[in-house]
Parts: C-alpha cells; sequence; structure tokens
C-alpha cells in the first residue's frame, strides 16, 4: 500500500499580479456566442510554488505498443504515471478548491484547450479547463484513435478520430476534478482532465514549477492532486500584489 508525507513551506514574497484571459459565454458545443465579455482577475495575488519528490524516483518503465505505434517513436515510450525528474514531480494538477469570493462567475475563455493525440500518447498527460471552455481533441497519429472520458458528474463521449489531422469539439459543463480519458483502441493511452468554474489552475511543469496567477488577496484551500500520489489541500494566504510561496514535497513506499 501506497502512502505520501507532504511538506509544505509557504512564504510570501513581493511579486505582481497576473493578467486574466479573453472570455466568452459558450453554447453546450462549444461554440462562442456574440457578445464576447473580457474578464479581468479580481486582484494582483499570485500562489507560487515547487511539486518535489523525496527519496528513490519511481521507475518509468517502457510502454507496450502496437508496431504502427512504435513506428511513431524514435526510442522506447516510457510511462508516464510517474515522472520525477532530478527531485521534482511533474503533472501534478494544482487548484484552487475554497476561498474565492461568493457569487462571483467567471466566463469560460472564448480560446479553446487542446488535447492532442501523439504516438499514441495524450498530450499532455494532465490538464486544466474551465466549465463551458471548448476541449479540442487532435488526432496527430496516421491511424485510427477514440476518445472516451469517464466523468462522474458530467456527459460521457466514446468517439472517434480515424485519420490524421480528425478532430472533435467537446464541452465539460460542470466542475469536476479529474475525468480520465481512455483510449479504447490503445488500452495503454491515458489522460486526466481538470474542470473548474474558475482560472485558479496549473499543472507542475517538468521542473515541478507551477503559477496560479490573478487571486484577490484572500485566505484560500489550496488542493494538489497527482494520479499516483493522490490529494492533499493546504491553506494558504495571500496579499495583493505578493506571491505566496508554496513548496509540496512527496514520497511514497511500498
Amino acid at each position: 500500500m501506497k502512502f505520501f508525507a507532504l511538506a509544505l513551506t509557504v512564504l510570501l514574497v513581493s511579486a505582481c499580479g497576473g493578467s486574466g484571459d479573453g472570455a466568452a459565454d459558450t453554447t453546450d458545443d462549444g461554440a462562442p456566442n456574440d457578445p464576447v465579455v473580457e474578464s479581468t482577475p479580481l486582484g494582483t495575488a499570485s500562489i507560487s510554488g515547487m511539486i518535489a519528490f523525496d527519496g528513490e524516483a519511481p521507475a518509468r518503465t517502457p510502454v507496450r505498443m502496437k508496431p504502427e505505434c512504435m513506428d511513431q517513436h524514435d526510442s522506447d515510450p516510457l510511462s508516464e504515471d510517474a515522472i520525477v525528474n532530478d527531485g521534482a514531480l511533474q503533472n501534478t494538477f494544482v487548484y484552487v478548491s475554497a476561498g474565492l469570493p461568493d457569487g462571483y462567475a467567471f466566463e469560460a475563455p472564448s480560446a479553446s484547450v487542446t488535447l492532442d493525440q501523439v504516438g499514441c500518447m495524450y498530450t499532455p498527460r494532465v490538464m486544466g479547463m474551465q466549465a463551458g471552455q471548448t476541449l479540442r481533441i487532435e488526432n496527430s497519429d496516421p491511424f485510427q484513435h477514440n476518445v472516451h472520458p469517464f466523468p462522474e458528474n458530467n456527459r460521457s463521449f466514446n468517439e472517434s478520430t480515424p485519420n490524421e489531422g480528425d478532430y472533435l469539439e467537446k464541452t465539460f459543463l460542470v466542475p469536476e476534478v479529474m475525468i480520465s480519458v481512455k483510449c479504447d483502441v490503445h488500452a495503454w493511452m491515458q489522460a486526466y482532465i481538470g474542470v473548474l468554474d474558475h482560472p485558479y489552475f496549473a499543472t507542475s511543469g517538468a521542473d515541478g514549477s507551477f503559477t496560479i496567477s490573478g487571486l484577490p488577496a484572500g485566505a484560500y484551500t489550496v488542493t494538489t492532486w497527482h494520479e499516483q500520489f493522490g490529494a492533499q489541500e493546504m491553506q494558504v494566504t495571500v496579499g495583493d500584489g505578493e506571491t505566496a510561496q508554496v513548496d509540496v514535497t512527496y514520497s511514497a513506499t511500498s
């Protein structure tokens, strides 16, 4: 049985807040309605940090693929369920789970987010989007894939992208963290999508870093989620023009 320990350091340092994205009201199929409403951030506070892994990193194993999939790679593709780079944990979803002002509705961005199918792998592995935003699912491989999410609160679908260059455009209308996405043609393909009703989320990069910008000053619950090491909550307080530095360390043993 796996378990993990969480180490948290919160430091306040002076910094500038981020800017908001353009937003538009959307229909159920993701098409923007007129007029486009540009949203602005509620504040100038930010939360930044590092997601680290302490101890021996989990081994990444070769993914056993069909020959047509292997032909798309120059070297053996490796598992992506736990990627540790020099002690930094990649693909951890970080989001504000409580503390935003009541009664404020964030318009779904007019820009879509993209989930690609490349070399029989979903790219990115972990991503976030807002409820009502358009999800564009592309096929960059010269053969068929199908896209099969498994939401609990949103409507599911199971549709194919038969040819290279084909794409689907979908929306999830209800916040849900996380939605698992599989391919029934290639069983090893896996992605996760976090759907929120606000723009305050991020995914840790290869160096373990993340930043959430444009927050109003206040006290927040911030949640981190990793597909192997689970979810944890922490309390963060940040003022106008400040950045809360949040450093999280996971460790796991069998």
